[in-house]
């Protein structure tokens, strides 16, 4: 910490900027005070003006940028896709055109600032991520105590989005114990220790099954970080005790195991009635209604997100919508992947896999590279990111709000530039 003191002042107040506004960010997001994509903007505006002001300036930062330009082909990807859904359909698609430009400029414009800012400072925007999960969980603990059933009335978000993006908090506070962040080494781990606790009841508070899926992914990569090697042959066994502690804090809840019961229940029953009233036949609807938007025109969807719920009504008239599902007057599918096949079809499904597995190799790559120990627990964290958010999709529209691809954008740019050699030789 002593020698970032040797930086300029400017240098020095930028950086401390920075890593507030990057702690704000999940804290907004997850409580009543809102504004997360205030915050994202200031962010933007700040980081736009330090890769201009920088030493060396713009080409400076493109100097920096240059070792991403397949993630910027990436990224920008998705600018296309809404760029050509615009010219096919004639519609104004304002709103996919900012997600677009939040995730591939807001990425870039964020990742070149940091990359000339100091790493240990900028890794003190983690306490952010400790103070979110302890509120939120606190939310979630609080809600569920005091009906006695599941929070429905969360900040922000419903109890799955609120659950799954809740427990990715406290898997990335859990593995930022790995950074020493203060000269108190002993209670910043029992704190971080009792944060994954915390997060971990509220996680469980919100009853979200879609999240356990992740689960598995998250202790491997913790493995893998932990132990320093990516080998299959050598997690196997700790991979499989980890899991079995893992099934039995699940088992461990009557609420749980009653949920996971009721969704092959209702499966079951959906498979010989389609159109049977429960919640896990809603969604199987919905996944179906997707699909034939799909069908219809496989390379570009229907053109756009704002199509799904008029689709929904024309397909109840058609009776493969039941009345309950249709009432709910749901216009997304509770998927990211079947979101995007439906509305911009093979092309948006293109988008959104670039979107995550494009930084998730990069933070792979470097997790299981012989670098610096901090770069590794910053490339730990982004695969998590981007893997934890990926399978989230798989049954929630996790990413249904702007606030949530900020975060996201946010999240891979300060952990590419925490996870890059280059940056930590320099500083």
């Amino acid at each position: 910490m002593t020698a970032s003191l040797y930086y300029p002042f400017k240098t020095r107040l930028a950086t401390l900027l920075v890593a507030a506004l990057i702690a704000l960010m999940p804290l907004n997001l997850l409580t009543n005070l809102g504004q997360a994509s205030g915050v994202f903007y200031a962010l933007a505006v700040l980081c736009l003006a330090i890769c201009l002001l920088r030493v060396g300036g713009l080409s400076a930062t493109l100097a920096d940028l240059k070792e991403y330009r397949v993630l910027a082909g990436a990224l920008f990807f998705s600018v296309c896709v809404i760029a050509i859904a615009a010219l096919r359909t004639g519609m104004r698609l304002d709103t996919e055109f900012e997600r677009a430009l939040r995730v591939s400029l807001g990425t870039f414009v964020i990742l070149g600032a940091c990359l000339a800012l100091i790493p240990q400072w900028l890794r003190q925007a983690a306490w952010g991520l400790v103070a979110t999960t302890w509120v939120s969980a606190g939310y979630a603990v609080w809600l569920s105590w005091a009906s006695d059933q599941r929070p429905d009335n969360l900040p922000q978000f419903n109890a799955v989005s609120y659950g799954d993006l809740l427990l990715l908090m406290t898997v990335l506070a859990t593995f930022s114990l790995s950074w020493r962040l203060t000269r108190f080494r002993k209670t910043e781990i029992a704190l971080k220790i009792l944060t994954l606790v915390m997060g971990l009841l509220g996680f469980m508070a919100t009853q979200t099954r879609g999240g356990w899926l992740a689960v598995p992914f998250f202790i491997v990569i913790g493995l893998v970080l932990v132990s320093g090697k990516a080998s299959p042959r050598k997690l196997v066994v700790p991979a499989l005790i980890a899991m079995l502690i893992a099934t039995a804090v699940f088992a461990s809840s009557s609420v749980m195991r009653q949920r996971f019961q009721d969704t092959i229940t209702q499966t079951a029953e959906c498979l010989e009635n389609p159109l049977a009233i429960s919640s896990e036949c809603g969604r199987i609807q919905l996944w179906h209604v997707s699909w034939l938007m799909f069908k219809a025109d496989p390379l570009f969807g229907s053109g756009s997100t704002q199509s799904f719920r008029p689709m929904l009504e024309e397909y109840w008239h058609r009776g493969i919508v039941s009345d309950f599902t249709r009432a709910q007057g749901f216009g997304e599918p509770h998927s990211d992947i079947m979101f995007s096949l439906a509305s911009h079809g093979l092309l948006g499904l293109a988008a959104l896999l670039l979107m995550y597995f494009t930084p998730a190799w990069i933070f792979a790559r470097r997790l299981s590279a012989q670098v610096a120990a901090p770069a590794r627990v910053a490339a730990a964290m982004g695969l998590v990111v981007c893997v934890g958010l990926f399978v989230f999709g798989w049954t929630e529209l996790i990413l249904r709000t702007l606030r949530t691809l900020s975060f996201y954008a946010m999240s891979i740019a300060w952990l590419l530039a925490l996870s890059d050699e280059r940056f930590l030789k320099r500083s």
